[in-house]
């Protein structure tokens, strides 16, 4: 397949479209053909597509470039839809981080669980869905590679819909390991080396064979053998002499870095060693997220307010403008993301290894079926082929089954648009407990009608 028609949802994303094009722009198999652009943010996706001119003249490339305001008539054809988007982007993302603090719950991130979570997937679920549906009609067969978050919930919603499009959710948390293989297990990554390539090919040559089981923002090694010996003994006993990772013990300067000491509690007390990352981690867990530790800064987990990224928007939207002019150098470096491997795999018939949010059909035995689990896989292109990762241990699987049932609870609020299922996916949500129960209604409603413009199915 020397030609590819990309399709991305949030073509304007500022955070992701410099890497994520940048790699695609590296795919030697690929020769060009069309990257269309759908965003509502007209001055953040022309300057993406001035980007991507910029890009295909610096590789030689021949991809047409096309900004669609229909989102049908983008969708018409493509092989790849790539999704990076968020209805009401940061005046909602507000909403959902700052209402729920009135009722005596502070998230730090708001991607994933808790109110701000639900809150969030309310407005995006239904669209996910939607757009499964427009791509079943207007390019079926074709592969939907989604990075947009609530990922479990809104990989379910797309799932939902999905006839014969391929759907493919992907976070990089997984990424991260080498900060925790290095120093627990002797296995740092070799200077210059590519993540996939020291996940995937280096450590099974150095006799590592893993398992990685879980949720999104909750995924466990929960097996380890190097050369046969089995060595979550020694992550637990590294996790048991210390209170976080070796290194600089200064505070953090900004609430994206940590150094992983709620990682470590967490293995010490249940066994296995999480993988994601401390500031998506606490929100699990009420005991590391409440008032008496700080809201997780016992833990040097600072929250990530909305004045902070809005400012790193508007940083990122100049460095888009000066690549696009020329006035910055293009450095062609993979960004580490999974999604051009998966592209390589399915174009040449070759396939991949990936950490991959999916339908569980069995791959971790002790979830709900068709709940969205994230475990390794091989992706061809036949599709994804999930690893079979056993059960999830003890309080591991029983969290995660709650949370589970949580994303059921809140895709079906949200495609239905109902109140009363809401109400219910927030009376079971653990973070809610940090709330008087009796004001949860009262919760829900603040959120929706917050956000009411980009909640039409719960106002019609």
């Amino acid at each position: 397949m020397d030609n590819i028609v990309l399709t991305v949802i949030g073509g304007g994303s500022v955070n992701w479209m410099t890497g994520l094009m940048r790699d695609v722009y590296l795919l030697d198999e690929i020769k060009g053909g069309e990257i269309r652009l759908v965003d509502p943010n007209r001055e953040h996706v022309e300057a993406v597509a001035a980007m991507l001119q910029t890009f295909n003249r610096l590789r030689g490339k021949e991809y047409g470039i096309r900004i669609f305001e229909n989102r049908k008539e983008a969708l018409d054809g493509a092989d790849f839809v790539l999704t990076t988007f968020s209805p009401g982007a940061m005046d909602a993302f507000w909403n959902d981080l700052e209402l729920p603090i009135k009722y005596g719950i502070r998230q730090p991130v708001s991607m994933t669980v808790g109110p701000c979570g639900i809150s969030a997937s309310l407005r995006t679920a239904p669209a996910a869905y939607e757009l499964v549906q427009e791509m079943e009609e207007m390019c079926p067969g074709a592969w939907l590679l989604n990075v947009t978050n609530p990922m479990s919930v809104v990989t379910r919603a797309m799932n939902m819909a999905a006839k014969t499009v391929k759907v493919v959710g992907m976070c990089h948390e997984l990424h991260a390991a080498p900060k925790y293989f290095g120093p627990m297990l002797g296995l740092s990554k070799p200077e210059g080396m590519e993540v996939t390539d020291y996940l995937y090919r280096w450590l099974p040559e150095q006799g590592l064979r893993y398992t990685v089981a879980g949720v999104n923002h909750f995924i466990w090694l929960t097996e380890a053998k190097l050369n046969g010996e089995d060595v979550l003994p020694r992550i637990r006993s590294y996790a048991e002499s210390r209170w976080e990772f070796d290194g600089d013990s200064a505070k953090p300067v900004d609430s994206f870095h940590n150094r992983g000491a709620a990682k470590l509690a967490l293995c010490r007390q249940l066994g296995c060693l999480p993988l994601a990352g401390d500031r998506h981690l606490i929100e699990f867990y009420p005991s590391l997220c409440n008032v008496r530790i700080g809201y997780g800064m016992k833990y040097s987990v600072l929250k990530t307010t909305v004045d902070a990224r809005r400012l790193t928007k508007v940083s990122q939207l100049e460095q888009i403008r000066k690549l696009a002019s020329g006035e910055r150098e293009v450095s062609w470096q993979r960004s580490g993301e999974e999604m051009t491997e998966i592209m390589k795999a399915v174009v040449t018939g070759g396939e991949t290894a990936a950490i991959v949010n999916a339908p569980n059909r069995g791959q971790i035995a002790n979830m709900p079926r068709d709940v969205v689990v994230e475990t390794l896989a091989t992706v061809d292109r036949d599709g994804v082929h999930p690893w079979p990762s056993g059960d999830l241990p003890g309080a591991i699987g029983s969290l995660c089954r709650l949370h589970a049932d949580v994303h059921e609870l809140t895709v079906k609020a949200a495609l239905e648009g109902s109140r009363r299922t809401l109400i219910e996916a927030l009376s079971l949500d653990p973070l809610s407990g940090l709330a008087d129960f009796s004001e949860l209604g009262e919760l829900a409603d603040d959120l929706l009608q917050a956000n009411r413009r980009w909640l039409p199915r719960f106002f019609s």
